[in-house]
């Protein structure tokens, strides 16, 4: 398998502002719900971003679409409900916009279940601005055939995104969140069947407590049309600890008991 090392000194790979715009989106608070109902505690401005930012990165891994990548703009509604001996489950309304065309898009509901000493939290959400699949499979295909044949696409940094995407979603907490900060390096990998990606990626936490932690991360990522983008990941901590893992698109474990009340 050849290797193909792709340097990009134009772009820098330093993304401040993009890590400005995922971390500091605009809140609608006159549109926030009446006073919570009982059971319910108030949810304050910084979590209430920290719990969308998390389900848009579960968005933007599950759907495993390169082109059609989502950043959050607003969190109009949210409350949170404490489930003894259990966890908290949150229940927000957001809108997002497309990354890429910066595309205003439609509102998502989302219930994020955060268990007690269980990793990344379960989530279920739902969007009115789903783009066709057969529309979203013909941009997929043509972005994959530009990647293929060219040495440089800017687009690369979309399955970045992917990526470190599925890492911030994995590592979350209801107090700890993450977002990609910037791109080190990259390698490109061919084979007849996938694109395979070596990024090296620096990640952000954002953490109630006012301490944060630069993660950098090594992230192998395998794009076939016919699959779902897999990704697998190490990543090594301030205090030189190192975690891994890997994802292929499927999760394991339900919670669906709760899940069955709605807020909205």
């Amino acid at each position: 398998m050849a290797v193909v090392l792709l340097l990009l000194p134009a772009l820098c790979w330093a993304r401040e502002s993009y890590g400005r715009d995922l971390l500091q989106p605009k809140f609608a608070w006159h549109e926030q719900l009446l006073p919570p109902s009982r059971g319910q505690s108030v949810v304050s401005d910084s979590q209430a971003a920290r719990v969308a930012r998390t389900v848009v990165q579960y968005l933007n891994y599950n759907q495993g679409s390169p082109s059609f990548l989502r950043t959050l703009v607003h969190v109009r509604k949210v409350s949170a409900k404490s489930i003894p001996g259990v966890g908290r489950k949150y229940s927000l309304q957001f809108s997002t916009k497309h990354i890429q065309t910066r595309q205003n898009l439609g509102r998502c509901l989302a219930t994020v279940f955060y268990r007690k000493d269980k990793p990344k939290p379960m989530i279920q959400v739902s969007c009115t601005d789903n783009k066709d699949a057969d529309q979203r499979r013909k941009e997929d295909y043509e972005l994959y055939v530009k990647i293929k044949d060219t040495s440089f696409p800017a687009e690369l940094e979309n399955l970045a995104n992917i990526g470190s995407s599925y890492i911030a979603w994995e590592k979350s907490s209801e107090n700890v969140g993450y977002v990609m900060s910037e791109i080190k390096d990259m390698k490109k990998w061919e084979s007849d069947n996938a694109l395979e990606f070596d990024y090296t990626v620096l990640i952000d936490s954002d953490v109630s407590e006012g301490f944060s932690q630069t993660l950098s991360c090594h992230m192998r990522i395998t794009w076939n049309l016919e699959l779902p983008i897999k990704v697998k990941y190490d990543c090594t901590s301030e205090d030189t600890s190192v975690e891994s893992s890997d994802g292929s698109g499927d999760f394991s474990g339900t919670s669906a008991e709760f899940f069955t009340e709605s807020n909205f």
